[in-house]
């Protein structure tokens, strides 16, 4: 189940904080990882800073943008600060891990974690479904990229090994029922299109509170056709009357 956690670093400015993360990642049983449009190519450093986790860096996906790397998942978590208009869907670590659990089986998850200096951008948060703040000592809260890597992974664990302690059973693969982010993306381009043509929507701040609303209610696929199938019939209707 871990193999369906998906660590995703954006843009990373240094090669030896790649071979650090892996080597999190892998003290904790993750092996997933994807880089989006990495500085600089895996080199000597970046092996090195891996320690015994070249199998990570070696294995990790490399992929042009955000929107790629996400586009399989059905929960999208972005590491975030404490961002004012974010407030609704901040989580912290060890309430993050229990939400990934729960949705683990045939259901692939990607934990995001942004530029070392600059995060990641709006555009990027508005694609997660949460967004994770780590609470760390307000005086002095600067944590690299790497030690968040290990202690959101370290929580993952946690919570992945009380689970199998509570079933005390071999995990189930259940259906996946909830849309992957790229299906997502589809409704969203969709819903603007119709709600622009329509003369509802006449500026980005509406489309990204509508976006917000949907990410946040977690949608299941069977849903999300009914709501695509309302859009294809208000489209039929208007062009009936055209």
């Amino acid at each position: 189940m871990l193999e369906n956690i998906k660590i995703v670093l954006v843009e990373t400015s240094h090669s030896g904080n790649i071979g650090s993360a892996a080597r999190a990642m892998k003290t904790m049983g993750l092996s997933q990882l994807c880089l989006v449009a990495p500085k600089q190519e895996i080199d000597e450093q970046a092996i090195a800073l891996a320690a015994g986790a070249e199998d990570v860096v070696k294995s990790a996906v490399v992929v042009e943008s955000f929107s790629q790397a996400v586009a399989d998942c059905s929960l999208v978590i972005g590491t975030s600060a404490r961002l004012r208009h974010l407030q609704n869907t901040l989580i912290e670590p060890r309430e993050c891990a229990e939400k990934v659990v729960q949705n683990l089986s045939s259901q692939k998850v990607a934990i995001v974690f942004g530029r070392e200096r600059v995060g990641l951008t709006n555009d990027e948060l508005l694609k997660c479904h949460y967004h994770l703040t780590i609470p760390a000592n307000p005086e002095y809260s600067s944590l690299n990229l790497a030690m968040a890597v290990q202690l959101v992974s370290y929580e993952l664990r946690m919570a992945w090994l009380a689970l199998a302690e509570e079933q005390k059973q071999p995990f189930s693969v259940i259906e996946n029922n909830y849309p992957t982010a790229q299906e997502l993306e589809y409704f969203f381009a969709h819903t603007e299109q119709l709600y622009e043509h329509l003369g509802f929507i006449q500026n980005q701040g509406v489309m990204q509170k509508l976006r917000r609303l949907y990410q946040r209610t977690q949608i299941e696929k069977n849903e999300l056709n009914i709501l695509r199938g309302m859009l294809s019939a208000v489209e039929k209707r208007i062009n009936r009357q055209n």
